[in-house]
């Protein structure tokens, strides 16, 4: 475990999720799945501290040493696109706890995926449960796959018997798709 200055960039900014200098986290390499979370207070320990302080999981794509220049010499920082870390509780410019964490340890179960105004036949979705597996998701993620094509959000996601907010898609990992164009509410 190894402590970070949080910072949050835009979209426009970069389309990664994560931007981490791999100077300041050397045993990380591309794909590693990390866990990000504020460190409870010493005085709360245990089931509470952990539900006021939800850990989020994001996978590394790119490491690069000129992407995130630190504010300063002596401290290690990291950046989590704004949407992410405002669903997460993650608080700018606090000091968050991160660790590689092993994907078997964080797998799905199932996931649950919505998707409005348009056709998925049965090919798209094997192709993109396909393009999924072994990648990290999270609560609300929208997706875009074949060019923007196929647009999608991450509705719920269960892992050993329990709702959680992230995990890893691995080839174990039921996929139900959901047209929300379908659902009508009396």
């Amino acid at each position: 475990m190894k402590l970070f200055r949080l910072l949050v960039h835009q979209k426009n900014f970069s389309d990664e999720d994560l931007i981490i200098n791999p100077k300041d986290l050397p045993e990380a390499k591309t794909g590693d799945i990390v866990e990000i979370y504020h460190p409870p207070p010493e005085n709360e320990k245990g089931k509470k501290a952990e539900e006021e302080f939800p850990r989020l999981l994001l996978q590394i794509k790119t490491l690069s040493e000129d992407s995130l220049q630190s504010r300063s010499k002596n401290e290690d920082t990291l950046s989590v696109e704004q949407s992410i870390a405002t669903t997460f509780l993650l608080k700018i410019y606090n000091i968050v706890s991160v660790r590689i964490v092993n994907p078997a340890d964080v797998a799905l179960d199932s996931m649950e995926l919505t998707f409005k105004d348009q056709y998925m036949g049965r090919s798209e979705m094997w192709r993109l449960k396909n393009h999924l597996t072994n990648t990290c998701m999270y609560i609300n993620k929208k997706i875009e796959f074949c060019g923007g094509a196929i647009r999608c959000q991450v509705y719920e996601m269960w892992a050993q018997g329990e709702r959680v907010a992230c995990g890893v898609v691995t080839e174990d990992t039921k996929i139900v798709f959901r047209s929300s164009t379908s659902m009508d509410l009396l």
